[in-house]
């Protein structure tokens, strides 16, 4: 069994709408997760408040409250190899303070929530591991996704190139809510681990369908405005999702070579239109952080630093932000 309480507070600002700050959200005091578990092997089942892990239905996305879901989340397997099974009736988003039928595009309609299905396979031939996953979700009211992916990687040796492909379907459901579905996205992803550094390059082409919801964007209810998902190419700070249609592309570096300091860069370029017949957004971000986890008497102790800047000819100003955790893990 397993629960947990939150408490958000702002500093010198009122809990009132027009001073609230988006990425935080408001003034929050109650229950988090309440759940039971039970494990054998490597079958899990938990039911009741929960964190998730499941294709853009996920807790993966950086906020002070965490994202939770009410449901009953079947997993059996590895990271790997595995089968998925899931299926949610309700959520907390990080700026509410209590668990509803709605989702990040309404506040006021309710749907019965969503499942998710899902598998994956690895095998290791003559030194390449290949690996895939396939999935299924059902938005109720609002879409139908189907996404797989597939990756080949070398396994031995200082450097070791990797590759993979990703597809992405999205059409409409129920009484499409957030409008009409039809999006289409084939992504691809190169790059290589040398001994402790890590560079990957992403790509992902975003079909236009004019007359769709966000010139075909993915539809995601529980990531709208929040994380990109397992989309290859993404920034930080915006999701590709809810950018429009065209072409998306990121750099990554990274470096676990100094002892407990995890360092990375990325650039994200969002060449996407939201509708169809104006100009891209053409959006830029440059973003730099790191991860410290002390050890010794503060072992569980972490500091991590997100910081970045956003730039497009589309907006007026720049877009800057720094993000600071600290966290204690017992």
């Amino acid at each position: 069994m397993g629960g947990s309480l939150i408490y958000q507070r702002t500093f010198n600002r009122p809990d009132d709408k027009g001073s609230v700050i988006p990425d935080i959200g408001t003034n929050v005091t109650n229950i988090g997760e309440a759940y039971v578990s039970w494990e054998h092997d490597a079958f899990k089942i938990t039911a009741g408040n929960q964190r998730v892990q499941l294709p853009w239905t996920s807790d993966y996305d950086w906020r002070v409250v965490p994202v939770l879901f009410q449901g009953i989340n079947v997993h059996y397997g590895n990271d790997d190899d595995f089968l998925s099974l899931a299926r949610l009736y309700r959520w907390k988003g990080w700026a509410d303070d209590g668990f509803s039928r709605n989702s990040m595009y309404s506040t006021d309609e309710k749907t019965a929530g969503m499942w998710s299905l899902g598998g994956g396979r690895s095998v290791t031939v003559n030194g390449l591991k290949y690996s895939g996953q396939l999935w299924r979700q059902h938005y109720y009211d609002y879409t139908n996704v189907s996404y797989g992916e597939g990756h080949v990687s070398a396994v031995s040796g200082d450097f070791r190139p990797n590759a993979g492909l990703q597809y992405i379907r999205g059409t409409g459901d129920g009484r499409e809510l957030a409008g009409t579905v039809d999006n289409t996205t084939l992504g691809f992803q190169a790059g290589f681990d040398y001994k402790a550094y890590k560079v990957a390059l992403g790509y992902d082409h975003i079909k236009a369908a004019p007359g769709a919801y966000n010139n075909g964007s993915l539809v995601t209810p529980y990531a709208h405005n929040m994380s990109s998902g397992p989309y290859f190419a993404q920034p930080y700070f915006t999701s590709t999702q809810d950018l429009g249609a065209g072409n998306a592309y990121s750099l990554d570096v990274s470096t676990g070579a100094v002892q407990n300091l995890f360092l990375g860069a990325r650039y994200s370029f969002m060449d996407l239109t939201a509708v169809a017949g104006t100009a891209s957004l053409n959006q830029s971000e440059y973003l730099l952080y790191g991860i410290y986890n002390f050890a010794g008497a503060l072992k569980g102790l972490s500091v991590a630093e997100w910081v970045g800047v956003q730039t497009s000819p589309a907006r007026d100003t720049r877009f800057f932000q720094n993000r600071l955790e600290v966290s204690y893990n017992f």
